[in-house]
This record gives structure tokens, sequence and C-alpha cells, in this order.
């Protein structure tokens, strides 16, 4: 057992398990019996919502198992979880991230992928907004509205921050 334990801190620590750890995953392994039961219900009601459309009362007791073993094994990954960090912690820590970069500019992929997620997001909510019309907004005229709106904001931003200086 001992050995198996050994490779996978080996595993780990080659794929980068000694790099310190989000907020959010510490938050999520210090709390897993509050992250098996949401991830549970969050799994047991979306299995229930597919399975709503057979009249069979039994599905819904499927259901309910769906959620109680998804509860269960989301339990036993952030425990598994919180003994990784508590191991690390014990022996030295997380290795400290590099120092940030000089200038305020983010690195161009993470850039563009915020990019991408804001049009993306606006995309969606227009098109939601537009169901509301009585011609409802096509995907492509949603997607046009989107752009238009984030290059605003970029460029409402853009002008803020020569204003400020």
């Amino acid at each position: 057992m001992e050995r198996l334990r050994q490779a996978f801190l080996r595993f780990d620590r080659r794929h980068g398990g000694v790099e310190p750890p989000p907020r959010v995953q510490v938050f999520i392994a210090r709390h897993p019996v509050g992250s098996g039961v949401v991830q549970g219900v969050l799994q047991g009601l979306l299995f229930a919502w597919a399975l709503s459309g057979f009249d069979d009362p039994r599905r819904m007791l499927q259901a309910a198992v769906v959620g109680l073993v998804a509860g269960l094994f989301t339990w036993l990954v952030c425990r598994f979880e919180r003994r990784r960090l508590a191991h690390y912690e014990r022996n030295g820590g997380f290795r400290r991230p590099p120092p940030l970069l000089a200038s305020d500019e983010l690195p161009v992929w993470l850039e563009g992928l915020l990019w991408i997620s804001h049009w993306v997001i606006f995309t969606v909510c227009m098109w939601l907004i537009g169901q509301l019309r009585d011609p409802p907004y096509s995907w492509l005229r949603s997607s046009i509205l989107a752009g238009f709106m984030i290059i605003g904001g970029w460029a409402a931003r853009r002008y803020r921050d020569r204003r400020r200086r």
C-alpha cells in the first residue's frame, strides 16, 4: 500500500501537484460533506429531470440513487484531495508561484480566451432576451449584437483609462 502511495505522489509531483492550488479547490477539499451534498442534489435533480418524461415511479428512485452515489463519490474525492493537500503542507508546503509580469497586461492566450468567453456569454444572453420579441432574434443576430456590446465595453474602458492618465 505504501508503494502505491509513493507512486501516486511521484506522479502527482511530476504533473504539477506541488503547485499552490486555487482557493476554490482548497475550500472544496475542506468541506467534503457539503460538496458531496451539493453535487449529489444537483446530479439527482438533473437525472430526475432527464427521466421525468417516463411515468414509472421507479425512475425517480433511480434518480435518487444516482444522486446518492454521485454525492458519495464527490465526498470520497474531496476527502482524498484533503489528505493530498495536508501531505504537501506537512512536507514543506507548495512551491511559490513565479513573480507576475512587470506590466499589467495579461498573456495573449489568456486575453483571447477572455474575449471569446465574454462573447459566448453575451451571445447566449442576447438570444435569451431576443426570444421575448415578436420575431425572435436568430443566433447570428445575437452574436453580432454581443460583439457590438463587448467592443463598446472595451472602448469605454479604454477611454476611461486614458482619462485617468
